[in-house]
């Protein structure tokens, strides 16, 4: 253990500490978001789901502001906001007692994590530039573990009360607060200044008439949308379409385990292939070209192995994709804008989770279920071509700032 540590830097190990603190007080909630609306508040599920959407619009509202706090303040004092508003929002959770206030709540505890999450993707680039993808690697395997000790810490706190999972939820942020405070110190927390880069093929090949300096992050960010919004449908009608086949909630929760147990298990193979191609655009195109398989698989299948092997490529698929993404996004920041570019991605991936249940739902009552997956891989299959196209929009030569000397 200590010899496979040593390879990160102490900065990036605190960081991912802290990462999975705040991913596990995030997924304290977010699970129980619809059985207490529903079961506890006894409103319809549409209300469940419009709180739902609420949250994520304040998450991409607080993603575009956090990025650019990093940037302008930095990304100790981004953070420590955040993490703020996040816990009394929690506290307000706790308290109420209407779907009014619970609905206000839930907006404060969507925009506060929205304000601190790019800035860990942000400070990863930060204090270990020399690592590229293997830091945002790192932050997105920790992101998983404490999804999944949030989740099933949430499940049992809930069983006992909803406002006790609610405060302890604000606890772990006061935790991950001060947490950020006493480490997050010294010269591995300020902003580095923007490191030199070796052009890629990507930048150096001939191209037609330049789109401007923003479209490949547009571009970059229309991807990640794109692609969420078929892959939440793994949280919101696939569970659906399975029980009505005759399958137990406990055969679909298997499926999760498999996905946690390979993000972990499979780090060896991912880094295999990421030292082979260690682009991020390949790397994502392949993710994608998982999704667009792994949906095929379950338009077409009806048996619980079929369901098993989509999980399997969805997994592999996002191990790639996911880290990838914001590399790219870092790869594409000009001086000064490290913050705000990780704001846009992580903001695109909040609007597609937070879209994609309300357009799942709207076609798993309209269409067969084979039509329904289908459409989501067509999303997909969109989404890839907008990711292969993000870097052709680049000019023939970066910036001169962005060279190394004498090239």
């Amino acid at each position: 253990m200590q010899s496979w540590l040593s390879r990160y830097p102490k900065a990036l190990i605190t960081l991912v500490a802290s990462n999975i603190l705040m991913m596990a007080g995030l997924s304290l909630v977010w699970p129980l978001v619809t059985l207490y609306v529903h079961a506890r508040l006894g409103y319809p599920m549409t209300d469940a789901g419009l709180v739902m959407l609420v949250q994520a619009a304040a998450n991409l509202v607080g993603s575009l502001i956090g990025g650019h706090l990093y940037d302008a303040w930095g990304g100790r004092r981004t953070i420590v906001t955040g993490a703020l508003l996040t816990a009394v929002s929690a506290g307000g959770m706790a308290a109420s007692h209407s779907l009014l206030a619970y609905s206000v709540a839930m907006f404060g505890f969507g925009l506060g994590f929205g304000v601190a999450s790019p800035c860990i993707y942000a400070f990863a680039a930060t204090v270990w530039p020399e690592g590229e993808r293997a830091a945002f690697n790192a932050v997105y395997v920790a992101s998983n573990l404490g999804v999944a000790i949030g989740s099933f810490a949430g499940g049992e706190l809930a069983q006992i009360s909803f406002r006790l999972a609610f405060a302890v939820t604000g606890v772990v942020f006061v935790i991950y607060l001060f947490w950020v405070l006493l480490a997050f110190r010294g010269p591995a927390w300020h902003q580095a200044p923007r490191r030199v880069r070796h052009q890629s093929e990507a930048e150096t090949a001939p191209r037609g008439r330049s789109l401007g300096p923003l479209a490949a992050p547009l571009l970059l960010t229309l991807g990640m949308f794109l692609a969420w919004s078929p892959y939440v449908q793994w949280q919101v009608t696939i569970p659906t379409h399975m029980e009505a086949l005759g399958f137990t909630l406990s055969s679909y929760s298997i499926l999760w385990t498999v996905n946690g147990g390979l993000i972990v298990l499979g780090q060896p193979l991912v880094t295999w292939f990421t030292a082979r191609v260690p682009r991020p655009k390949p790397q994502i195109l392949v993710g994608t070209g998982l999704f667009i398989v792994s949906f095929l698989v379950l338009a077409g299948t009806s048996i619980y192995a079929g369901f098993l092997l989509a999980m399997v490529l969805t997994t592999f698929g996002e191990m790639l994709a996911w880290p990838a993404v914001p590399a790219a996004a870092d790869e594409l920041a000009p001086q000064g804008r490290r913050g705000l570019y990780q704001g846009l991605v992580g903001g695109a991936g909040a609007a597609g989770r937070g879209l994609g249940p309300l357009l799942g739902g709207f076609l798993y009552e309209r269409l067969a279920s084979a039509q329904l997956f289908a459409v989501m891989t067509s999303v997909f299959i969109v989404a890839f071509f907008v990711f292969a196209m993000y870097d052709r929009t680049l000019p023939r030569q970066r910036d001169a700032a962005a060279m190394p000397p004498g090239l």
